[in-house]
């Protein structure tokens, strides 16, 4: 990865994270879509903050091992609430991004990755080539990941839709992409 596209990810999924810590901990009811649950916006703060610490290079094997069970635990919460009748298209984007985290977490959080690490400049430090996922999976989930951004865009521009719908969609547009950048320096 660039050296400025770490910089140039992270401010906007801070900014992800700073939105959606709010609404998480805001009263229920108050600015809050049918479409985009509380759940939601706490599963978008948690893979927010190790995508952040992956980009600035601070998330250490102990932090990924964390970040990798927690992604492993929205995996399971998105494909339950995906099986439910009170799940939703978020719970699906949700399945896809927690999959795409625990991809990137995983040749952070790997014993053989921990002894054999490259300190890269691309603001992915501790991102080794031994351990790296197959490039078929990469591949499908940038792919998987691109279809989310483009199933969100219209949302965010659509001018009748409200500016709460706009924000969960614009929310859900960066991260999806950002993982998809992050996803594809992987490769």
């Amino acid at each position: 990865m660039p050296v400025l596209l770490a910089p140039l990810l992270t401010g906007p999924v801070a900014l992800v994270v700073a939105y959606c810590l709010v609404r998480a901990l805001a009263p229920a009811g108050r600015g809050r879509s049918d479409r985009h649950r509380r759940d939601i916006d706490a599963w978008h703060v948690v893979m927010g903050a190790a995508m952040i610490g992956m980009l600035s290079g601070g998330l250490s094997r102990p932090l990924a091992v964390v970040a990798l069970l927690l992604a492993g635990g929205a995996i399971c919460w998105g494909a339950l609430s995906t099986e439910r009748r009170s799940g939703s298209a978020a719970h699906v984007r949700l399945l896809v991004g927690a999959t795409a985290m625990a991809l990137m977490t995983l040749p952070l959080a790997a014993p053989a990755a921990a002894a054999s690490t490259v300190a890269a400049p691309s603001g992915m430090s501790g991102m080794s080539r031994a351990g790296t996922p197959s490039v078929l999976l990469v591949v499908l989930l940038v792919a998987a990941l691109g279809v989310v951004v483009a199933a969100r865009l219209p949302a965010v521009v659509r001018s009748g839709s409200g500016a709460v719908n706009r924000l969960d969609a614009c929310c859900d547009a960066v991260m999806a992409g950002a993982m998809a950048v992050m996803l594809a320096a992987l490769l």
